[in-house]
């Protein structure tokens, strides 16, 4: 029997999942399965910045499957 891979879309996606420009490196969200280029990571990295200044555990919310709001 042979080994079948199944190839990863992660890995063969050309736009990003947010704003839909080109992939020039991929980047897995930390809250859902979103693949992302640079500018939408370093967006959602200042979203994680300004959870934890309102006092947000954002560990808990890696994997929650959806971007929590900034209140």
């Amino acid at each position: 029997m042979k080994n079948k891979k199944k190839s990863d879309p992660f890995f063969t996606k050309r736009s990003c999942d947010r704003c839909g420009g080109q992939l020039d490196t991929r980047i897995m969200s930390w809250f859902n399965e979103d693949c992302l280029c640079g500018q939408c990571y370093y967006k959602e990295a200042q979203l994680k910045n300004q959870l934890r200044k309102q006092g947000e555990d954002v560990g808990k919310l890696e994997g929650c499957g959806y971007i929590p709001e900034v209140k």
